[in-house]
């Protein structure tokens, strides 16, 4: 019995030993495994249901841009349905970036969570994908990152989602989301200068909270209904950049097309929140 307990501490232990890999092409992740260092990545990487990944701090996933299907999207990415941990310091992020010479949004596809088991993301980049980050049917935390270069910054559908003092810049949509049932915090996030600031595709009504964000910048809108998007939203207690709040101007809702919900941002801050602009050791 003994030396059955010391065989199963053995496996335990190597099991969560950092694992040194530098290039994986399409990879089934059905074990526990933990990541450090740089790893190229030229496929699609699927942690299993069973399955667990860890990130350590300073870890940088790159990917290569192949595109399989010839869609003009890169096919490399990151799938998970178990566990997913990425925590990274203010001084050591994880980074996931592309391999390309001259990047551009949407050269690798996304890290996507899908019914993960768990999903804890801290001090993380993500950069120059189609989606910086998915998550969908399951919880996800995410704080202190920063979603940069992508066509989505972070997406989400029918998920109970934690997005909390990170900054969204230069993407396509900043946040693109479908509630479809699901509940969120977005709080204490700056989110500037992307196309759309939010986008809210469909199927909300309101079960989302966004509050005491810093929304500015976003042109041409900072915040855009989708085309069945028929419910009223409400952002309240969020920085618009200046005293006047959210402004017409800058919202694509009832207003410009009849068939849309109306976009309101009551009880406007009159100052900024100074949100999270960006992470340390960039």
């Amino acid at each position: 019995m003994i030396a059955l307990l010391s065989i199963l501490s053995l496996l335990l232990f190597t099991s969560c030993i950092p694992l040194q890999i530098s290039e994986v092409s399409d990879l089934v992740i059905s074990d526990q495994q933990v990541w450090q260092g740089e790893v190229r990545i030229k496929g699609v990487v699927r942690v299993t249901r069973e399955g667990s990944l860890t990130l350590l701090p300073g870890t940088k996933l790159v990917f290569s841009r192949i595109d399989r299907d010839a869609d003009g999207i890169g096919d490399a990415e990151l799938f998970v349905e178990g566990e997913f941990v990425a925590r990274g310091t203010a001084d050591r992020p994880i980074l996931l970036t592309s391999a390309a010479t001259n990047p551009q949004p949407g050269d690798w596809k996304f890290l996507y969570l899908d019914y993960a088991r768990k999903a804890e993301i801290e001090y993380l980049i993500s950069e120059y994908a189609y989606s910086g980050v998915q998550v969908h049917f399951c919880r996800a935390q995410i704080s202190f990152s920063e979603f940069r270069y992508n066509i989505d910054g972070v997406r989400f559908s029918t998920a109970n989602i934690s997005l909390k003092e990170s900054y969204l810049h230069h993407n396509r949509h900043g946040i693109r989301y479908e509630e479809r049932g699901g509940r969120g915090l977005v709080q204490r996030n700056r989110i500037s200068d992307n196309r759309i600031g939010i986008f809210a595709v469909t199927r909300g009504e309101g079960r989302t909270l966004f509050e005491l964000n810093d929304i500015i910048d976003n042109e041409p809108y900072q915040v855009k209904m989708g085309l069945q998007q028929t419910t009223a939203l409400d952002f309240p207690r969020n920085w618009w950049g200046d005293d006047k709040g959210l402004s017409a101007e800058t919202v694509f809702d009832q207003r410009r097309d009849r068939s849309l919900g109306r976009v309101t941002g009551t009880d406007p801050l009159d100052r900024p929140i100074n949100a999270t602009r960006q992470i340390e050791g960039d």
